[in-house]
């Protein structure tokens, strides 16, 4: 099974890392990359085909403050389901209605949680 994947996070070191674990987790897989929130906005917008796994950091908002995961969850809600969102420190990301069922996971994380939580996605 072909993986499409969309990473976003403004730290390249960061998306160097997630790309290395999806090489490891996946054999066929391909991976997209965004550095803001708004091209978050426009691969998601301009999608022919719609991706199996989006990894955001929390932390990235566009400039009027409304971050990926608003983003996502707001306006392209059929990406709940598929999305990780990846926090720099615990709490970062409130807790709550909005993110219920999603998997955040904390920087630094393991590889086998990290492996464990996109397996888990997208074999649904």
């Amino acid at each position: 099974m072909h993986v499409r994947v969309l990473v976003v996070d403004d730290n390249l070191d960061s998306q160097e890392l997630v790309n290395d674990i999806l090489l490891i987790n996946f054999r066929d897989v391909s991976v997209e990359r965004v550095l803001d929130a708004q091209g978050l906005r426009k691969k998601l917008g301009a999608a022919k085909r719609s991706y199996d796994l989006i990894i955001a950091a929390a932390a990235l908002a566009d400039p009027k403050g409304v971050t990926a995961l608003s983003i996502i969850l707001n306006e392209f809600g059929a990406y709940r389901g598929k999305t990780v969102i990846l926090e720099d420190a615990p709490g970062k990301v409130p807790r709550g209605a909005d993110t219920a069922g999603l998997p955040i996971l904390t920087k630094p994380f393991s590889l086998d949680e990290f492996g464990d939580c996109i397996r888990d996605i997208c074999s649904r």
